[in-house]
């Protein structure tokens, strides 16, 4: 992460990225001032910030508000937000409300696309996450002391086109396969509870493979992986976890690739 004088807002969901990135500012002397979409996530992040707010995600107007009385002007969007806030329309304010309501669809993509654009309409610049955080995108080759066999790598083969064209339609990042049949996709539930399900139906001993979107927007929404994400792969015993290289984050790499060697699991990078 290069060193920047002026501080960052940063706009935190769910997920292990917000704290990671905020260990990382901290570490470089960047100030930090966070608005968290819940709680749970204000109290992780508030000792490892400048200032931490929590406001919830449908409070659109109190958002920009609270970034502009901080006089912030350049934001970073990290973490995860559960989509089926969509069905409760009731959490949102008129701002967050006439946002949803011009928006052609309700994919990712035209969702935080169409908060992009009114957070730039407020007068913020959104940053790139992958330009801040560039150096927890590995690149290709094994990450693990155990290599993928052969049988494996057919698999792997097999998987990452239907993988990308899964991301590319919107549907998930994350594809479960086992002996060259795909058990699980991800969709609205996100990556770990796509894995939960994977490993279950296949009974362990499958392949996880996560990409990117072939047309990625690293300022809004960025594919990663973390010790939690490992977890899961080790419950469900998991034996290859394939990363698309350069485009997927991996939070906290030594402790990922510690805990994949100690359950036996290949990482490779693709």
């Amino acid at each position: 992460m290069n060193d920047q004088s002026k501080r960052i807002g940063l706009l935190a969901g769910a997920g292990e990225v917000p704290a990671y990135f905020a260990e990382c500012a901290a570490q470089s002397g960047i100030s930090i001032v966070c608005v968290s979409f819940t709680d749970e996530i204000h109290a992780t992040l508030k000792p490892l910030v400048e200032k931490a707010h929590s406001i919830g995600l449908g409070k659109t107007g109190k958002i920009f508000q609270t970034f502009k009385d901080e006089n912030i002007t350049d934001l970073v969007m990290l973490g995860k937000v559960d989509k089926k806030v969509l069905f409760k329309p009731s959490i949102f304010d008129l701002r967050a409300l006439s946002i949803l309501k011009n928006l052609v669809n309700q994919e990712d993509k035209t969702l935080l696309l169409g908060i992009i654009k009114e957070v730039e309409k407020e007068g913020f610049h959104v940053l790139d996450q992958k330009k801040l955080l560039g150096e927890v995108f590995p690149g290709e080759g094994v990450l693990t002391r155990r290599k993928p066999s052969s049988k494996e790598m057919e698999d792997i083969h097999f998987g990452l086109p239907i993988a990308k064209k899964m991301a590319d339609m919107e549907i998930g990042q994350t594809i479960v396969l086992k002996d060259k049949a795909v058990v699980a996709v991800e969709a609205i539930e996100g990556t770990d509870k796509a894995i939960e399900r994977g490993c279950e139906l296949s009974r362990g001993k499958c392949v996880t493979i996560k990409v990117s979107r072939t047309n990625q927007d690293y300022r809004y929404d960025v594919p990663g992986i973390g010790p939690q994400t490992l977890e899961g792969l080790i419950n469900g015993g998991a034996s290859v976890l394939v990363l698309e290289a350069g485009r997927v984050m991996v939070v906290d790499q030594p402790k990922v690739v510690e805990m994949a060697d100690k359950a036996k699991i290949s990482i490779v990078c693709i």
